[in-house]
């Protein structure tokens, strides 16, 4: 209904056009009966009809298509339609309301020659008497011309506005689907990794690793495609993944995991956090040397703040440029999901690393 209520009070608006505009209008409805502006009135309503069906018709299932041929039948027609049905509809020898009142007047002098006379048999009436004949078929398609191209010209523009838009639409979700599926991978093999740890140093925790690992993997499998998922769901994807890290680490090092806030409906871009955890993990985590890590989730007035801190103590990351192109998909995927709602500050003295990323969610 609030997408019906705008095109309702435009059309209304428009239709009060050929009214207020016309010689003939003294303030009243008595021009309706003016044959004239009938036919002005009712090629009028035309004009916004086939405004409309060329918007939502004729242009996305024929031109957009290229059935020129049937499009420009389809032209041809509605233009005939706006010449002639209004003429055929309405009078043809009405007077304006101009000259009804000037008939009435009572002339001044009360001299017959001041009456004016009806014209004799055969005789066409003056062009100032105020009867107004059937047009000629010239001055009828003049007068129906330039309506008919001001409607087709401004459906087109908006048209190709419309069709502007929605192209880049596909195209931003085009390119947020391949960052997700750039991303996925990437997250995988090293999820793969520290399972394959496991089962060579015959833990105890490979089994709870590989459950870990399935609830990651349909988590991808079934997310991926989503513009948006359930905060609480990408939480506990976190937890999954952070789970899968932790069994490849020892007592060197200290992590800690806090959440703050209650979780309601809020929604969030999947995949837009495990990026910062797992460069926290590969940047701070060497057996040979003590080290932190902490991640700090807060959920507050739908905005979410979250922080990840690390000690750098590992230089020697054999697959660097994947993290970087990670990270840069990451920032990606923050511009096209959250352009103007989100903010991330990161600092790096060279012995330790911090993110801080707060998003908007509402």
């Amino acid at each position: 209904m609030k997408k019906i209520a705008p095109h309702i009070i435009l059309i209304l608006l428009l239709l009060t056009i050929p009214i207020v505009s016309s010689p003939d209008f003294d303030g009243t409805l008595s021009v309706f009966r003016v044959s004239p502006f009938q036919r002005e009135f009712i090629r009028f309503v035309f004009v916004v009809l086939f405004f409309y069906l060329n918007l939502n018709l004729f242009l996305p299932k024929l031109y957009s298509k290229k059935k020129y041929f049937l499009f420009i039948i389809c032209l041809l027609i509605c233009f005939g339609i706006m010449v002639f049905i209004p003429n055929y509809l309405t009078s043809e020898n009405g007077m304006s309301a101009h000259h009804l009142q000037m008939q009435m007047k009572p002339h001044s002098m009360g001299s017959p020659e001041n009456i004016p006379l009806p014209p004799r048999e055969g005789q066409f009436p003056a062009e100032n008497t105020g009867y107004r004949n059937h047009n000629p078929y010239s001055q009828m398609i003049f007068s129906s011309l330039l309506p008919f191209l001001f409607s087709f010209l401004s459906s087109l523009y908006i048209f190709k506005n419309i069709e502007k838009k929605e192209l880049e639409r596909s195209k931003a979700k085009a390119e947020l689907l391949s960052l997700k599926y750039q991303l996925q991978p990437h997250f995988l093999f090293n999820i793969l990794n520290s399972i394959y740890s496991l089962a060579l140093l015959k833990s105890d925790d490979a089994p709870n690793g590989i459950l870990k690992l399935s609830n990651v993997m349909r988590y991808v499998v079934q997310e991926s495609s989503k513009d948006f998922v359930g905060l609480s769901k990408e939480i506990e994807y976190l937890k999954d993944y952070i789970a899968l890290q932790l069994v490849r680490t020892d007592s060197s090092l200290d992590f800690s995991y806090t959440e703050t806030g209650i979780i309601k409906d809020e929604q969030i871009a999947p995949f837009i956090l495990v990026n910062f955890i797992e460069n926290a993990f590969k940047y701070g985590f060497n057996a040979e040397e003590n080290s932190k890590i902490s991640v700090n989730v807060i959920i507050k007035d739908g905005v979410l703040n979250f922080n990840v801190f690390n000690n750098i103590v590992n230089r020697n990351i054999s697959d660097e440029n994947s993290l970087k192109i990670g990270m840069k998909n990451t920032i990606e995927h923050l511009n096209h999901a959250y352009s103007g709602k989100y903010t991330l500050n990161s600092h790096n003295n060279g012995k330790t690393f911090e993110v801080d990323l707060k998003i908007n969610l509402l």
